[in-house]
């Protein structure tokens, strides 16, 4: 049943702090929640509306007692949706644990700072497209799990791991190539000879990576521009970079 405690509850996931204390994030619309229900994530309890009109992609995947039948102004209550959407998910965030250390092989991504939840989760997105498992995002970057970048992310986030941690950390613990882009680099993304395995170093919308961090970074790639604009967007950008290290790859 639909009450104020849940209401309050609900809303109060908007905010990291409380995510993280009840270990739990909110994902809306059908898109999102048909792709959490079949992952390894835990779904806690489901909301919806009688205009949901696929009712079989929830039940037998979630228990009776965690489905909660709402009302079009109640779900208004709870969604930050312009257009409210017919269910909503409670879901537990995923306890990932890595050492770095021992990866060798693949692309992986480390974010030094990205801020806007729409890019954030649009790299989740290209990450899930080419078959990248891993993220390492700075403490400063936008939470993974923000209702915003889990809306842009599109269920990728379940396919996609990401990790909140110390960057430098995370760098100088890899064994992995370090690859940032730069303007300045003469090698670009069409003439490289980078191995297809190797930590893809990507900086903030505003400033870019850090210095500190940019000194770890072993090998420098540039994007070659043709045109007038002053730059790219951090997502556009990651799927160029994306795609020209997955090139080799393709070629098997």
């Amino acid at each position: 049943m639909f009450s104020k405690p849940l209401e309050k509850y609900i809303n109060s996931l908007r905010v990291k702090k409380f995510r993280e204390e009840h270990r739990c994030f909110v994902a809306e619309g059908e898109k999102v929640v048909s792709e959490i229900l079949p992952s390894s994530f835990t779904v806690d309890k489901i909301l919806f509306t009688d205009k949901l009109k696929d009712k079989g992609m929830i039940m037998g995947k979630i228990a009776q007692e965690h489905m909660v039948v709402v009302e079009e102004y109640e779900m208004k209550k709870i969604s930050e949706l312009q257009n409210p959407p017919t269910v909503l998910a409670l879901v537990h965030i995923p306890e990932y644990k890595i050492d770095i250390s021992q990866l060798t092989k693949g692309l992986h991504l480390v974010l030094d700072g990205i801020q806007d939840p729409g890019n954030m989760g649009t790299i989740i997105r290209i990450a899930d497209w080419f078959g990248i498992e891993n993220i390492f995002c700075s403490i400063n970057c936008v939470d993974a799990y923000n209702p915003k970048v889990i809306q842009a992310s599109m269920g990728s986030i379940v396919r996609v791991k990401v990790f909140e941690k110390n960057i430098v950390e995370v760098l100088t613990e890899s064994q992995l190539p370090k690859i940032i882009t730069t303007m300045e680099s003469e090698t670009t993304i069409y003439k490289n000879d980078f191995s297809e395995n190797a930590m893809i170093v990507i900086g903030s919308e505003g400033k870019g990576v850090s210095e500190e961090v940019k000194m770890l970074c072993t090998n420098q790639i540039s994007i070659p521009k043709f045109g007038k604009a002053e730059s790219l967007n951090a997502a556009v950008a990651t799927g160029i970079i994306c795609a020209a290290l997955s090139e080799k790859r393709f070629r098997k």
